[in-house]
């Protein structure tokens, strides 16, 4: 059985002790007496004849009720009260006084005052008794129960802990071995597809009078095959990269910045296309730099790929929240048709075909970008009209620093 289950077993079967009860008289027949009436209820009695005994009991067990005569030699039951009262274990003891005395005002004020709960007078009412008793006893047990299963809960959530991090320990290491996996694919793996795409170009320039008609369309076929394996190799070491890379705490990031550093890598293609990029003021939100470009670079960069034949428009915005921004990325393109809202965001999935370039990564890690940030994306369309690409990121705290103009230069020359 592994840890979990003996904590869940332990818990399953635990029992509360008999509930203890204090009896504290000076005359032996007056205990007795007590003792008979509390018999055969499930209670462990213990008993002294004097104040003092009575302290020295308390330190080595602990009560559900103590039962206190008032009318003691030397140490009587109020000062025997006060002395229980110091003990750090039975501040909280409920303590009842027995008495004879009938003067009730001052000796109940004296009485509460040195922490009594109740008082009975003699002669004593046994059911009256008993049912004072049971209710602390009832009480005594139910804290026991609830300390008991306190103590199990806490050695569950120990066993948990350490299952979380005995996973967390292999997911890490799991993670290593895809990484390396990726290196491995995105190294070795590229060598032969060069080897092929090499002697396959050499093939059609040294023998292409003796190949008939049909070869350079089948040796197109190869090098075009072996170039697209390559790209697919580059994308799946990037996607990689961002499925084991670490959620290491947000800076301060410009949100207007990150877009200028897009439009400016874009700059060629806008120009080429005579696309229209407008954008909202966007705010400061709790990012890292270059993912935030790479968020922009993907959701444009789509805007003014996937178009009919007219100019791209592509206009981001935001909305801001109590804890969190909500952008949004809208365009003028082929829109996507429904079944294929969700699959996009799956690495390698496309929503349309091959005469449009890209492998369908990009999308894929825009969805590990903002969810490494616990945020969320996901797109809204009409096929023919456009799509709008949302995504929340959290909002800035105060006292951050803002990633500077310089900053942000040497990021997107370093990341880009």
């Amino acid at each position: 059985m592994d840890g979990l289950g003996v904590a869940r077993e332990r818990a399953s079967q635990a029992q509360p002790n008999p509930a203890k009860v204090l009896l504290v008289d000076d005359l032996p027949a007056n205990l007795l007496a007590l003792e008979a009436v509390l018999d055969n209820r499930g209670y462990e009695i213990v008993t002294a004849t004097s104040g003092p005994d009575a302290v020295a009991s308390i330190l080595v067990n602990d009560f559900a009720v103590i039962l206190l005569d008032v009318m003691m030699p030397g140490m009587d039951g109020f000062e025997t009260a006060s002395r229980i009262r110091e003990l750090e274990k039975a501040r909280r003891t409920p303590i009842i006084f027995v008495t004879a005395f009938r003067e009730l005002d001052g000796q109940m004020h004296r009485g509460y005052g040195s922490g009594a709960v109740d008082f009975l007078y003699k002669p004593i009412d046994p059911e009256v008794l008993r049912f004072k008793v049971s209710v602390f006893a009832d009480l005594q047990r139910q804290a026991d129960l609830l300390k008991s299963y306190s103590m199990q809960l806490q050695a569950t959530n120990a066993v948990l802990e350490q299952r979380v991090e005995e996973r967390t320990a292999e997911l890490r290491a799991s993670n290593e071995d895809l990484r390396q996996f990726a290196y491995v694919a995105s190294h070795d793996l590229k060598e032969p597809l060069r080897t092929i795409t090499a002697f396959a170009t050499l093939l059609s320039q040294q023998n292409k009078e003796r190949l008939n008609e049909d070869a350079p369309t089948f040796i197109e076929y190869i090098v075009n095959s072996a170039r697209r394996m390559d790209s697919l190799l580059d994308d799946l070491l990037m996607y990689s990269t961002h499925t084991n890379k670490a959620s290491e705490a947000a800076g301060l990031c410009d949100s207007d910045a990150a877009l200028a550093g897009v439009l400016m890598m874009l700059d060629g293609l806008i120009r080429e296309k005579r696309a229209m990029i407008t954008h909202d003021p966007l705010p400061l939100v709790a990012a890292d730099f270059n993912e935030l470009v790479q968020l922009f670079q993907n959701l444009i960069g789509n805007g003014l790929k996937y178009q009919r034949n007219e100019i791209p428009r592509v206009h981001v915005s935001v909305e801001q929240r109590d804890e969190e921004s909500l952008f949004s990325v809208r365009d003028n393109g082929l829109g996507i048709e429904p079944e294929y809202r969700d699959q996009i965001f799956g690495i390698f999935k496309r929503a349309h075909g091959r005469e449009y370039p890209g492998n369908g990564i990009g999308l894929a890690i825009c969805k590990k970008i903002v969810e490494r940030r616990h945020g969320r994306i996901w797109v809204e369309s009409a096929v023919g009209k456009g799509s709008t690409f949302y995504f929340t990121l959290p909002n800035a705290e105060t006292g951050q620093h803002p990633t500077t103009n310089q900053e942000c230069e040497t990021l997107l020359t370093a990341g880009n």
